[in-house]
């Protein structure tokens, strides 16, 4: 499929089904070149999404060298 770049916006009634039919016939460069544009708009939400999702840290630069001075010695132990 060529690809042509228009300068001009137009609201169409287009279904999400209707865009889905569209993108399946198009070729995979086509289809890479979305994906990479959709990425580039989706970025920041998904940021967003990623920053709600990871718990907050307590833990302090001691916390981490006590835990790695304890692991140490009971594995020069052994």
């Amino acid at each position: 499929m060529n690809t042509t770049s228009y300068k001009r916006t137009y609201s169409l009634p287009f279904s999400f089904e209707d865009i889905l039919k569209l993108i399946k016939s198009f070729s995979i460069e086509d289809k890479v070149r979305l994906e990479k544009e959709l990425e580039k708009e989706t970025l920041v939400f998904r940021a967003k999404k990623l920053s709600e999702r990871i718990k907050k840290n307590d833990l302090t630069i001691e916390d981490v060298i006590t835990e790695v001075s304890a692991y140490r010695k009971t594995k020069n132990a052994k």
